[in-house]
């Protein structure tokens, strides 16, 4: 028997009636052009017997999708697309990575309870904040976690606020970053990034 096919069965009927769509290993919410994406990551200390796995989760948004090389409209991304990303075990106490571990002896029903709760109190909810641009925007004025380093951050932040046409909010941010930047390689990549968007102080 195939424990993580098994398992993946078993928990796709609950996800589905929380609205994700089943690919592969990942499953997907959309909004609009946005997806989050759950992927149901596999560790290579994996056995025929013994199971490790994790779930990373990320929203993608299209329009910071297409000022990347690998753009692709309509295609569904993988989550290491996605310019918000997490481990589950970042929103879970005391267990910034943490990996469930089921034997073949292991009743399913009981692991896959477990995950079917982590997606409905923790995923989900995480995903549902972010998946719209605003929502994005939200979090990353707000400086929840960011989901993705400080200059990807930056980069992400204000292409949408551009995109939105907010330049009031996109000037403050822009001089925040360059006061912090002054004298780092981070500031000559802003200046480069603001460029690429059209920013016509650049």
């Amino acid at each position: 028997m195939d424990i993580f096919n098994e398992l993946m069965k078993a928990i796709a009927p609950s996800l589905k009636l929380m609205g994700f769509a089943k690919k592969g290993n990942n499953f997907y919410l959309e909004e609009g052009k946005n997806y989050g994406v759950v992927n149901f990551q596999k560790s290579r200390d994996s056995t025929k017997y013994v199971i490790k796995f994790t779930l990373n989760f990320g929203v993608y948004s299209d329009i910071l999708g297409q000022f990347e090389y690998d753009y692709n409209a309509g295609a569904k991304p993988k989550v290491e697309q996605c310019q918000w990303s997490v481990r589950v075990g970042t929103f879970m106490p005391d267990s910034p990575d943490y990996w469930w571990i089921v034997n073949t002896s292991d009743n399913l029903s009981d692991c896959s309870f477990n995950v079917i709760e982590a997606v409905k109190n923790i995923v989900s909810p995480q995903l549902n904040i972010r998946l719209s641009d605003e929502g994005l925007i939200n979090n990353w004025m707000n400086e929840s976690y960011a989901g993705t380093t400080e200059i990807g951050r930056f980069k992400c932040l204000t292409t949408l606020l551009k995109a939105k046409g907010d330049f009031s909010t996109l000037d403050v941010v822009i001089e925040a970053f360059m006061q912090q930047s002054k004298g780092k390689p981070k500031a000559r990549w802003a200046i480069e990034h603001l460029k690429e968007i059209g920013y016509s102080k650049a």
